[in-house]
């Protein structure tokens, strides 16, 4: 679902006491701890870019929708799903009456209307406003052609909403699930103006929790019980205390000591602790990639950009430095996301990709790029994440890339996450280390990154054959399943073969768990966790 900024940390060997379950809060029934790997960058739902940020703003703004485990779409400021006509173009939604601000403001249809074109606006620029592709009008409104409110949604009285779209979109209810289609008070953004959305006093919310004591860059935080959501009598915590803890060894301790209710772990330190009942695994419809930037003059030639992807053994990059439970992939679309509509099978085998790790292949490549480069030396800078972790990955590929192809140097770059963010998005870089997350099921999420003018698309990229595929299935076999999918498998039997981005790996998230913070929604696309119907079980061991 959405750009994630790449949080891999390494915890070098310490003595740790691996027999406790850790945990915090034993005295409280209402709070919990949370630490974060990567600073949270903005409360602006239109903007939001990164995993984190986007992760929290699913905690403080409702939406039509929310999904539950198995990312199936709920009626969340919704009473229903939408009324659908018999063309699958218009959509109408009743919501509910007694939903507010946390100023106490009324929630209403205007707010989800304004939002959807604040996200249409040019001159706002946001990077998803390519998830209104189909839309009414959406080409024209997108390309400052057409003013905003043109764009296929209005308000047909305070509490009922019409979407019309030019295509049918199987997968509008997931959209209407996600962050950037929360509702946003107009009169309160437009008063913040350029403040909005960056800082907790710059910010408000319409769901189960508002965000307090965050300056726009601290990397401690809370989460306050919002008073004025619609269902506060179901949400039983009062506070999360959030605090970005970049060491991997730093989390693990605080969890052991009972100061933090949870752990990410990366390399070897999963191992230690595969035995203790607190790890807790969840699968993540994520692929982690070295992404491209296409204007550099080597990256432009194919062959160099093959002999990349057959230098890096991925294999060992996931079972070895990741060491987490994530698994090497050759598919842009991770594994357990989309099926085959007529046969069940998963993508990832339909599309039958072998690795592309191979010693030989990397070198002839290389030999063939030298000579159609004219050079026999590249030099390129690899943008990653400043955390533990990262650095090891970036070194990792590195060393691979280096070692294989003689003659290339490759300048390991970092940064915190906020800035590594920063630079790919204004395309300042070469090769960075990249990773993005399902918004919705369905395998246009993924590929949509690739395609010619996508605003996502900040690798440059652009091939006209793979643009004609993902037009075939958004249009002419948008609702023909079968040939639909036969559309995806040729997109990326074209992606491997032309080599946008190197995939690397599927993540896994191995986490420490207090065992006595219950009923948290974790989920594998979109926004990963939500606490609204969690509790603290004071009987739990």
């Amino acid at each position: 679902m959405k750009l994630r900024k790449y949080a891999l940390t390494f915890l070098a060997g310490t003595a740790l006491g691996l027999a406790g379950c850790g945990g915090g809060n034993s005295s409280k029934t209402d709070v919990v701890n949370r630490t974060e790997l990567q600073e949270m960058s903005t409360l602006d739902s239109t903007l939001s870019q990164d995993t984190t940020s986007g992760n929290f703003i699913g905690q403080v703004q409702a939406g039509l929708y929310w999904e539950d485990e198995k990312n199936q779409p709920q009626p969340d400021l919704a009473t229903e799903l939408p009324k659908v006509s018999e063309d699958g173009l218009t959509h109408t939604i009743k919501m509910r009456q007694d939903a507010k601000w946390s100023n106490g403001d009324k929630i209403t249809a205007h707010d989800f209307v304004y939002a959807i074109h604040r996200l249409a606006d040019p001159k706002v620029g946001a990077a998803y406003s390519y998830l209104l592709d189909g839309f009414e009008n959406s080409e024209e409104v997108l390309a400052g052609k057409a003013p905003v409110d043109k764009i296929g949604v209005k308000a047909l009285d305070d509490y009922t909403i019409e979407i019309k779209l030019s295509k049918p979109l199987p997968y509008l209810n997931h959209l209407l699930a996600f962050c950037c289609f929360s509702p946003l008070n107009q009169k309160f953004v437009e008063e913040k103006g350029e403040r909005y959305g960056t800082s907790s006093d710059n910010s408000i919310a319409s769901g189960p929790f508002q965000v307090t004591d965050w300056d726009g860059t601290g990397l401690k935080f809370k989460l306050k019980k919002n008073p004025n959501f619609y269902n506060a009598d179901k949400v039983k915590l009062n506070e999360i205390n959030v605090q970005v803890i970049k060491e991997n060894a730093t989390a693990a301790n605080l969890f052991e000591n009972g100061e933090v209710d949870n752990a990410l772990l990366r390399g070897e330190v999963v191992k230690q602790y595969k035995s203790n009942p607190s790890l807790q695994y969840r699968p993540q419809a994520s692929t982690y990639y070295i992404q491209m930037n296409h204007e550099h003059p080597a990256l432009k030639n194919k062959d160099f950009r093959q002999a990349i992807a057959h230098a890096i053994n991925n294999e060992e990059l996931a079972n070895k430095i990741k060491a987490d439970g994530s698994t090497a992939i050759s598919t842009f679309i991770p594994r357990d996301f989309i099926f085959n509509p007529e046969t069940g099978a998963d993508f990832v085998d339909d599309a039958n990709i072998p690795s592309a790790y191979d010693v030989n292949k990397a070198k002839e490549k290389w030999e063939k790029a030298k000579a159609e480069l004219g050079k026999s030396e590249i030099s390129v800078k690899l943008l990653c994440s400043d955390d533990e972790g990262s650095k090891k990955v970036g070194e990792y590929i590195q060393g691979q890339i280096q070692n294989t192809l003689s003659g290339v140097h490759v300048d390991l770059v970092t940064l915190p996450g906020k800035n590594r963010i920063a630079k790919v998005n204004n395309k300042d870089y070469d090769m960075a280390l990249s990773g993005w997350s399902a918004d919705y099921a369905d395998a246009s999420n993924f590929f949509d990154l690739f395609k010619t003018g996508n605003a996502y698309n900040r690798s440059n990229y652009s091939n006209a054959q793979y643009d004609a595929l993902l037009k075939k299935a958004s249009i002419q076999d948008a609702e023909n399943p079968a040939a639909r999918w036969q559309d995806f498998l040729q997109a990326q039997k074209l992606f491997t073969e032309d080599v946008p981005a190197v995939v690397l790996y599927q993540a896994k998230d191995a986490e420490l768990r207090n065992p006595r913070v219950k009923g948290i929604v974790y989920r594998s696309g979109g926004v990963d966790f939500d606490y609204r119907s969690a509790y603290i079980d004071k009987d739990a061991k």
